[in-house]
């Protein structure tokens, strides 16, 4: 008896190995996503090798299965103590995986919690002295169940998604130049620990001998990531297209007076986040600063601002500044992707007058467990008619499988489905805009039909065996739609 507890030490030393970790996160004051968040990176990285060599990994997992069992019946103390060691971390990891899944994954990433089966099944086979026949049935229960779901997959059996050759980058080879620009000092002060060690730029990616006019694209990043890397597949499409690119830092972990104590109220796609006012002067400060370091053939006057999430509410406020400057007075595209809140201070409200030839692209994510649909909502009805919302499906049919989440355009998640329902769209608005600084009606005629609710736009491909990828949905008022009654009394008349 005393042995048998001294062996299962072993399984609570592995347990404790793999939450130490997160523990030491949480003690220093994370919370619980950014505890678990170098695990959710780690399962980021696992996927995308085990997506390359699924069938290797299948044969190594299938050749140890068989070798455990011919060897189970051979007893050692420290193969017995090394099983339940390695058991407990497995258990811990398996753990840590479903709380990331029900809150991040949502059933995208398919492959790690089969190879965790089938490892557990190896270390039951290899601890099976240990543990008694009820915990080992009940065990390779468990393992099985972990197994099935990915077993076509890893095995390459399951439809694969649809190609993506017809997402091409454009003709034009581009480089990348950093320019830090003059932080408000007042802002300087109250910056967070987060984002320390960045000094704060916009990134100019610039295309190499663009043919005709250049218009400027300024893209707007999220809370707490901006780093040019998550963003770099978004400005190269727009660029390698004929567009210069700015994409400009700002600092979104700032601590203003009041951001401990106030009551958050979000409603008719606005927040009455303190943060908002340290974070406006930084880009006030840096969309003043852009005009110095652009080149004298960018063309102004045809402008495309976007933005994802926290950014999405600040493209609204860069285009208020843009046309205030006399910027964007010929043509205006606007992509809001994942959109969180603009402000709700009174003198950050949008007061400038769209140009006649304007579009918008406002995009939620089926899966977007970080945002509320309702924000969306809110600013197509803000920016009117011209606006088209639209929600990028999840489709978990075949492998890998399709999860439209909130990080559709980084570059850390850019798969097929990213391709399908954001790269192509901005492809598309680049060759607007460019058609509209060189006014070359054909092109204006043809881009445009592909920026505009269609079958074309909507559709999405077609599994390896035939069956269809579920299509966008998309909706002219969404505030006026079934689907979104939940948000008319949010966003009001």
């Amino acid at each position: 008896m005393k042995k048998t507890l001294a062996n299962w030490h072993f399984f609570i030393f592995g347990l404790f190995i793999v939450f130490l970790e997160p523990i030491i996160y949480l003690l220093s004051g994370d919370d619980i996503g950014g505890a678990l968040w170098p695990h959710a990176y780690r399962t980021l990285i696992w996927t995308g090798i085990l997506r390359d060599y699924n069938k290797m990994v299948f044969v190594i997992l299938l050749l140890s299965t068989a070798i455990s069992f011919l060897l189970m019946k051979r007893e050692s103390l420290w193969k017995t103590r090394i099983s339940l060691a390695l058991l407990g971390s497995l258990f811990a990891l398996v753990t840590i995986f479903f709380l990331l899944d029900m809150a991040y994954f949502r059933g995208g990433f398919l492959l790690l919690p089969t190879v965790y089966g089938f490892m557990l099944l190896i270390l039951i086979l290899n601890s099976i002295k240990e543990i008694k026949i009820n915990l080992n049935l009940a065990g390779i229960i468990f393992a099985v169940w972990l197994i099935s779901p990915g077993l076509s997959a890893i095995s390459g059996l399951a439809p694969s998604p649809p190609p993506s050759e017809d997402v091409k980058l454009g003709e034009f080879e581009f480089s990348t130049s950093i320019h830090p620009y003059p932080m408000p000092i007042e802002v300087e002060n109250i910056r967070g620990d987060i984002e320390a060690d960045i000094v704060f730029s916009i990134y100019l990616t610039k295309p190499t001998n663009p043919s005709g006019e250049m218009p400027l694209a300024i893209l707007i990043h999220g809370f707490a990531n901006p780093g040019f890397s998550t963003y770099e597949d978004w400005a190269a499409q727009l660029a390698s297209r004929g567009m210069m690119v700015a994409f400009i830092q700002y600092p979104s972990d700032v601590t203003p007076p009041g951001w401990d104590t106030y009551s958050l109220v979000e409603q008719n796609g606005m927040s009455n986040h303190p943060f908002h006012l340290p974070r406006a002067q930084a880009l006030e400060a840096a969309i003043n600063y852009l005009p110095s370091i652009l080149d004298s053939e960018v063309n102004t006057d045809h402008l495309y601002i976007g933005g994802h999430s926290l950014g999405a509410g600040y493209a609204l406020l860069v285009m208020d500044q843009t046309i205030e400057m006399g910027w964007a007075n010929s043509s205006l595209f606007i992509d809001l992707e994942q959109p969180y809140a603009r402000p709700v201070q009174d003198h950050l409200q949008i007061n400038s007058s769209v140009p006649n030839n304007f579009i918008a692209h406002i995009a939620i994510s089926e899966d977007d467990m970080s945002v509320n649909d309702c924000f969306g909502v809110a600013h197509q009805k803000l920016l009117g008619s011209s606006a088209l919302l639209m929600q990028i499906p999840s489709d978990r049919y075949g492998f890998p499988r399709l999860v439209a989440s909130h990080y559709l355009p980084a570059a850390e998640t850019h798969d097929t489905l990213a391709d399908w329902g954001f790269y192509r769209r901005v492809g598309h608005q680049a060759d607007w805009i460019i058609a509209q600084a060189n006014l070359d009606t054909q092109s204006i005629d043809e881009s445009y039909l592909r920026l505009i609710d269609s079958d074309d736009f909507r559709d999405m491909g077609e599994w390896s065996d035939g069956t269809p990828v579920n299509e966008i949905t998309t909706w002219a008022e969404a505030i006026n739609s079934p689907e979104f009654e939940h948000c008319q009394t949010w966003v009001g008349p």
